[in-house]
């Protein structure tokens, strides 16, 4: 007979084998959750972002303020349509950078339009570039803004500002198109076309652009529907994103 010494510790390794793997299945199974959790935030924030809306459908953007930094305020509320607001900056003499008219702060204008889920057409005007690029990254909107400019060494300027912001450039003819391309390089575009360009133009844009803009043909002689139909565009902006979004609701 083993001496009961000798056969102290058995029994006390036995309960602590099963106490340890219970313990580790319960570290691994914390683990996984929060790599689940953090996968479906990481989703759900993608689900938000401007190419990821656009897979679902044309886009509606309209002229706002810093007063109406909510799809809500600006008209667009609950429709089919994802909403974007375009609002014009400016600087302040403290260097700052505000939105016209209302005079907030672009800081609180993100912030408030992350919260929302709203994207934002940014007009940088006299703006530097690369402060604007900063607050975007900063408030975690990179993929939910595109920046417009309306001359070609802001657009260069706007482009060297940070490698994951959308930049609109204007492009007006084939020779545009092409120059676009190459000014852009790997850095991702979008394509700001009028609405009197060509269907062709549009087609060869769409083939290297990440998105296409244009503005509400707005003419008696041809439809929204039928515009739309001979044109690939993403973003079509408006001061009339209701009656747009009428018009296409009517023709669908």
């Amino acid at each position: 007979m083993p001496h009961p010494d000798t056969t102290s510790d058995k029994p006390h390794k036995c309960a602590g084998s099963p106490l340890k793997r219970c313990l580790g299945k319960g570290v691994l199974a914390v683990g996984v959750c929060m790599l689940a959790s953090a996968g479906f935030v990481l989703h759900q924030s993608k689900a938000y972002g401007l190419l990821e809306r656009i897979h679902h459908g044309l886009i509606i953007c309209t002229p706002g303020t810093g007063l109406s930094m909510t799809a809500a305020s600006a008209g667009l509320a609950r429709q089919s349509s994802p909403a974007m607001l375009r609002l014009e900056l400016a600087s302040q003499e403290d260097g700052r950078v505000i939105v016209m008219p209302g005079s907030s702060q672009l800081s609180d204008v993100l912030a408030s339009s992350r919260r929302a889920h709203t994207l934002l057409m940014l007009d940088l005007n006299n703006t530097n570039p690369a402060d604007v690029a900063a607050l975007v990254r900063k408030a975690r909107m990179l993929d939910r803004v595109v920046l417009v400019s309306s001359s070609r060494e802001t657009t260069e300027t706007a482009l060297q500002a940070d490698p994951d912001l959308l930049v609109a450039i204007p492009i007006h003819s084939v020779r545009d198109a092409y120059a676009a391309h190459r000014m852009a390089g790997t850095h991702p575009y979008a394509a700001y076309l009028s609405p009197t360009a060509s269907p062709n133009l549009f087609t060869l844009v769409h083939r290297d652009a990440e998105a296409i803009i244009t503005e509400n043909p707005a003419t008696p002689a041809l439809s929204t529907e039928e515009f739309l139909a001979d044109r690939p565009v993403d973003i079509v902006v408006t001061p009339q994103p209701a009656q747009l979004t009428q018009a296409l609701a009517g023709g669908s």
